[in-house]
């Protein structure tokens, strides 16, 4: 596992640099109404991914269950399956999507009295791109899904890195040469050479298969996870979706808000590359030991080591983000605020991952939907609060985290908590303390008592230096006293 996160982690590091550069070369070329136009059409693709009706989740399961117990024959039928049935929803998805096209233009040109013209309404125009993106893209997703269930990591790695290369300059050029739709082409250009890399180094080619019985089942297995990760998609863009609904100036404001957005979008990449190494281990280990509380206990060390690697990149972005981002983005400023709440919410995000895979992996996942459910209900209540208060984007921020913070209670209150004896609750709570507090609390201390000017670079460096200084410190502890070394040497052995 560690070699896993070594390997993952590397590329990981890669493209969050070239992710960085990408988002902020997009910025420089788009206005913000543009981005925001652009980020309402990212939404719609990620909806993508719920429209096979969870048979891919229920399929990767049960293949790494049948690897734990050493039979992965019949999982292979189940993986023909859900192909077939992932190919023919995206394509249904994309259906609406246009449908959904046709009415916008339609709709707009009697409200004018002009001629309809779909190409030239923005929004027709994206639904359309979205459409025809979402059914490439749910074809890489499931080509990936399995490769990570399989535990492929270094085939994974290399596409994560292909697909972050071939985006920065492909959809950097077609941007600064056509603007907007140049970004629709070259992202569309991205997909096509993923699908390529895919066809030459993902191993066996699937196979169109039908069998309704067996689809039924594996839908009936997927099925709650799904909803639970549609749920959280939702729980997770509601943010933005409300931004759309609310505000008159919708576009701008919404594309202010992808700057806080870019940046907690890094972190959480960080976080779910770690979640995503462990995810597959969790069901495999269980189909092998049959026991919760031996599985509870590995997702609760794999939280400890993920609080660890999240604490410095978060509170590094609390201190460096904004100045830098303010220098190089001035027009996307009032998207900075948020970002005092969206990272430390964000974090919550990331740490209750863990305890929302074991939930999968043990078959408890209705769990996990009951417990985003509540928590995507309170956040809607507290960003309808903040939007009709006239609290602006820091007050969406601030519901948001909020809700991450219940969602992470929640989710850890019907898992972990449940299967973990007296000791391993106690040292759950303390070294998810240690990798956290200290970085995080001298972090946000850093910025109350010395706030940073926009061009007094010296005191954001001073405040970096003593911010890596404490997360080393607590890494050490954690290291020595916490038992990592140990336990890592332990499982090497």
């Amino acid at each position: 596992m560690l070699a896993d996160w070594l390997t993952v982690g590397s590329a990981t590091a890669v493209c969050q640099v070239l992710g960085a550069a990408t988002s902020l070369l997009l910025r420089l070329l788009l206005s913000p109404a543009q981005m925001g136009i652009w980020q309402a059409v990212k939404l719609l693709l990620s909806y993508g991914n719920y429209a096979n009706l969870g048979i891919s989740k229920g399929a990767a399961l049960e293949f790494n269950v049948a690897l734990g117990r050493g039979d992965s024959a019949a999982a292979r039928r189940g993986l023909n399956l859900a192909f077939t049935v992932n190919t023919l929803s995206s394509l249904l998805y994309a259906a609406v999507l246009a449908a959904g096209a046709v009415w916008i233009a339609v709709d707009h040109s009697l409200r004018s009295g002009a001629r309809g013209n779909l190409w030239g309404d923005a929004w027709a125009v994206g639904l359309v791109v979205a459409g025809g993106l979402a059914v490439l893209s749910r074809h890489v997703t499931f080509h990936v899904t399995i490769l990570r269930a399989q535990q492929a990591f270094v085939t994974t790695a290399q596409l994560s890195i292909l697909e972050a290369v071939l985006t920065l300059v492909v959809c950097g050029l077609a941007t600064w040469r056509f603007g907007l739709p140049g970004l629709y082409g070259g992202t569309l250009v991205v997909m096509l050479g993923a699908l390529a890399f895919l066809r030459r180094y993902a191993g066996a080619a699937f196979r169109w298969a039908w069998q309704t019985a067996e689809i039924r089942r594996l839908i009936g297995i997927g099925a709650p996870i799904l909803l639970a990760g549609t749920v959280s998609s939702l729980f997770q863009s509601l943010d933005k979706l409300m931004i759309l609904a609310y505000l008159s100036d919708r576009e701008f404001q919404l594309g202010c808000y992808s700057l806080a957005v870019m940046v907690s979008g890094q972190l959480f990449g960080l976080g779910n590359m770690l979640a995503t190494v462990t995810a597959p281990r969790y069901a495999e280990s269980y189909g092998r030991w049959g026991d919760r509380r031996l599985v509870a206990r590995l997702a609760a060390r794999a939280s400890e080591l993920q609080a660890a690697a999240m604490a410095l990149p978060a509170a590094l972005a609390l201190l460096a983000a904004p100045p830098l981002l303010m220098r190089i983005l001035p027009d996307y400023r009032t998207g900075l605020p948020p970002l005092a709440w969206l990272v430390p919410g964000v974090v919550a995000s990331v740490l209750a991952l863990p305890g929302s895979q074991y939930l999968v992996a043990v078959g408890r996942q209705r769990r996990a939907l009951a417990a985003v459910l509540v928590a995507t209900a309170l956040a809607a209540l507290g960003n309808h609060v903040m939007l009709r208060g006239g609290y602006g984007l820091t007050g969406v921020a601030a519901a948001t985290a909020t809700g991450y913070t219940i969602y992470y209670v929640l989710v850890v209150a019907v898992s972990l908590w449940c299967d973990l004896d007296w000791p391993g609750r106690i040292r759950y709570v303390a070294m998810l303390t240690l990798a956290l507090g200290p970085t995080l609390g001298s972090a946000a201390w850093l910025q109350w008592a010395w706030p940073t000017r926009q061009t007094d670079w010296a005191n954001v460096l001073a405040k970096v230096a003593a911010v890596t200084v404490v997360w080393a410190l607590t890494i050490a502890v954690g290291w020595r006293h916490g038992g990592w070394e140990k336990e890592l040497r332990r499982r090497h052995g």
